[in-house]
């Protein structure tokens, strides 16, 4: 496990102690919208970004698919389709049946825990297998469509993905907020982001930028950044600006590998996001937030009090995101950026996040 520590604050001329007016130019930018997009592919922005980093990623929301139903998506550059059977246990698997290249996922069906081919009615257990072939009574050994290790977790179907198929090598945590009746239902965000994970996550201790590109009245104290095996732990003092004038909180945020994280808030009111990534293809990433607010109490009042602080606080992130955005969709990555001393561990994120990187998926062949 390997701790950052973070130099001192200079005593003057920092960003953090200067004072601007208005809105920064990023906020301008992102309130405008409909930047024209960068005409460069991500090859060229993101030369690192040959394989996709293997994690468990979010396939979709889990009252996306009720049992007996199933989904079609496309994620990491390839068809799936998710499906949950009647015993409640969602899957997800390789969309083309493995006879004649049916998609399981376009008039195809579940009966029972299986799932059926459109096509020729060929059936397929959870672990992938043909089952049967209604038409001769017998099964094809060889007829096999890949499956990939699923959890139904904190209202999330997420699935493990690895380049070379190896079992998962963590799990992803029970978030208690999501299942306390003493918290606010998710508010669900999605964006589309023009950039690979990496990108972002490098975005997380640098605070500096909550100033330069968000307008934040004070830049917050990084306390501590950790990168533990394949997680990371960001701990952080922040001020928080209301109509009463600054208020101390804190911002803790737990990443589990590239796919998935948990962002806590405390001050003004107790809040979290959970946050997943799943790369769409190597050109866009699908970032999905989702907002809860500790409920102020159980009365009238103390629900509208806490709905009211809580789309608030809600608001001001997703702007947050929408004006990173702007950075994200047009960046290109420096290998040897200049840095200042304040710029945060990028160096040592840097060399963690290529942990994740592995050949062994025909779908980043030639990349």
């Amino acid at each position: 496990m390997a701790e950052i520590q973070q130099p001192g604050r200079a005593a003057a001329d920092r960003v953090s102690d200067r004072v601007m007016k208005g809105e920064t130019p990023l906020q301008v930018l992102a309130r405008q919208g409909d930047l024209p997009a960068t005409r460069m592919r991500s090859i060229e922005r993101f030369p690192y970004y040959t394989a996709f980093p293997f994690a468990w990623y979010r396939a979709c929301y889990a009252d996306d698919v009720p049992v007996g139903g199933l989904r079609a998506l496309r994620l990491l550059s390839r068809d799936l389709v998710v499906w949950r059977g009647e015993d409640g246990e969602a899957h997800v698997m390789d969309a083309y049946c493995p006879h004649l290249g049916a998609h399981l996922g376009y008039g195809g069906r579940v009966e029972g825990c299986e799932l059926v081919c459109p096509f020729h009615w060929w059936r397929f257990g959870a672990d992938g297998c043909n089952t049967m072939i209604p038409y001769d009574g017998t099964r094809n050994p060889a007829a096999r469509i890949r499956t990939y290790p699923t959890i139904d977790r904190n209202g999330m179907i997420l699935f493990w993905y690895h380049p070379r198929q190896q079992a998962p090598l963590w799990e992803i945590p029970r978030v208690e907020q999501y299942y306390d009746e003493g918290w606010t239902d998710y508010a669900r965000t999605e964006w589309t982001i023009r950039a690979p994970w990496q990108e972002f996550a490098e975005n997380g201790p640098d605070f500096i930028h909550l100033r330069t590109v968000h307008g934040a009245s004070e830049v917050p104290e990084l306390e501590s950044y950790e990168l533990d095996g394949y997680m990371t732990r960001v701990r952080a003092r922040v001020s928080f600006a209301t109509p009463r004038g600054p208020q101390p909180g804190r911002i803790d945020t737990d990443s589990w590998g590239p796919g998935f994280s948990l962002a806590r808030f405390s001050g003004i009111i107790d809040a979290c996001f959970v946050g997943a990534t799943t790369p769409l293809d190597f050109e866009e990433t699908l970032v999905s937030f989702n907002y809860m607010v500790r409920k102020l109490g159980s009365t009238p009042e103390a629900l509208e009090a806490t709905r009211r602080v809580g789309e608030a606080l809600i608001a001001d992130l997703r702007k947050q995101v929408a004006e990173d955005i702007v950075i994200f969709d047009h960046k290109v990555w420096n290998p040897r950026p200049a840095l200042s001393r304040a710029d945060g561990p990028i160096a040592h994120f840097r060399a963690w996040a290529r942990q994740f990187y592995l050949d062994g998926d025909s779908q980043a062949s030639g990349r």
